[in-house]
């Protein structure tokens, strides 16, 4: 009996060991691999290497310590990269660096992380070519970020950047930055970072009813970027940086003048507090652009891109 007992608890030591993997040393793998390996950790000063590998599922935990890193890319333009970590137990940490890229591709990529939580202080970066519409999200239960997360792709096309639960929060103290992408928001934002759309890039606040922090701001860096939001009865103000050069802030909605006594117009600027008031019939929203700009220039145009 006594034998018996030794060798369950021997299997179940080697079922334990064997689902999970631990990265070393520089490794490079090339073609079809599965990584059906449960939890893998990349330790400090290694790296992995996946290239040309259609389907990366991660079905454990994922951990890259610091001055470690993860690449999966695609070089062939037939080879568009599905990278996906979707059970709901799992955990996300990156103190490292993690690259997915697809840039090389002609079809649609899709990078889709999930887990119960994601924590990120080091460097991702998720690329596309965006030829067709691609999806990228990380969307975890609970969400931190205090480092760079870079979302890109060559040309911009319908795709959509996705963060945090639906309904839920993220904590976003670093960067987010947005090249040739759509982010909508569907969680409240907390936290003191800033989210920056750049080359043709839309931020689209979809939900104002949740609310987003004071202290988190918003960066339109080229003439061909813009931020929409939804129009309330109850708006919120939005710190927004770098308006002007021809991009653009607006609402879901037409800009009309408010009702009321008096008509209010469309939009207004308060040139000692710096708040642009957009409207539409009895909705509103604000934008923190800063002091010292001349409300003669601003125009109504209709963003295409949004």
């Amino acid at each position: 009996m006594l034998a018996f007992k030794k060798v369950i608890l021997t299997s179940w030591l080697l079922i334990s060991t064997v689902f999970a993997l631990d990265v070393t040393s520089n490794r490079v793998d090339r073609g079809s691999i599965s990584l059906n390996l449960g939890s893998i950790t990349i330790h400090s000063g290694a790296s992995w290497s996946i290239i040309n590998n259609a389907v990366s599922a991660f079905v454990g935990s994922l951990d890259v310590q610091s001055g470690a890193g993860l690449y999966i890319t695609s070089t062939s333009p037939l080879i568009a990269l599905q990278v996906t970590l979707t059970s709901l137990l799992s955990t996300i940490n990156n103190d490292g660096t993690i690259v997915f890229d697809s840039r090389a591709s002609l079809t649609s990529s899709t990078y889709n992380l999930v887990g119960l939580s994601f924590t990120n202080t080091g460097e991702m970066f998720l690329a596309a070519s965006g030829i067709v519409p691609s999806s990228m999200s990380i969307t975890a239960a609970n969400w931190d970020n205090s480092g760079l997360i870079y979302f890109s792709q060559n040309q911009r096309s319908s795709g959509t950047v996705s963060l945090g639960a639906t309904g839920g929060s993220i904590t976003n103290d670093g960067q987010i930055c947005l090249i040739n992408e759509v982010y909508q928001q569907t969680t409240s934002i907390k936290g003191s970072g800033c989210i920056t759309a750049d080359q043709d890039s839309t931020i689209y606040i979809s939900n104002s009813l949740l609310p987003v922090a004071t202290t988190q701001s918003f960066n339109l860096v080229d003439s061909d970027s813009s931020i929409v939001a939804q129009a309330l009865s109850t708006p919120q103000t939005f710190n927004v940086y770098g308006f002007g050069n021809g991009n653009k802030l607006g609402i879901t909605l037409p800009l009309t003048p408010a009702l009321g006594i008096p008509i209010k117009p469309a939009y207004s600027y308060n040139a000692a507090t710096g708040i642009l008031t957009v409207r539409n019939l009895l909705v509103t929203q604000n934008f923190n652009i800063g002091t010292g700009y001349n409300p003669s220039l601003f125009s109504i145009v209709t963003d295409a891109g949004a």
